[in-house]
């Protein structure tokens, strides 16, 4: 499990750094058919995969990455515990 993690977490944070800055395939989309000026955009932890005691760019979206990795892996490792004490 600790390979899993570590090969996980050196993915999301190597993909960080070729990241691309054009829209993803949703906000493409919106602005295709002319409706992205509606969206409303929410504040998050990681809005933007950014954190916001980081400047932006690549090393604020590797840790928003490793941290999305580490709140996956905790989340399947509860549920394991769980199933596995019934």
């Amino acid at each position: 499990m600790k390979k899993v993690l570590l090969l996980a977490g050196g993915i999301s944070v190597a993909a960080a750094f070729w990241a691309s800055t054009h829209p993803d395939g949703l906000d493409k989309v919106a602005e295709t058919f002319g409706f992205a000026h509606k969206a409303v955009e929410h504040q998050t932890l990681m809005t933007g995969y950014a954190l916001p005691f980081l400047p932006a760019g690549p090393i604020s979206t590797a840790v928003a990455g490793m941290f999305g990795v580490l709140i996956v892996f905790s989340l399947i490792s509860g549920l394991k515990l769980l199933f596995r004490a019934r």
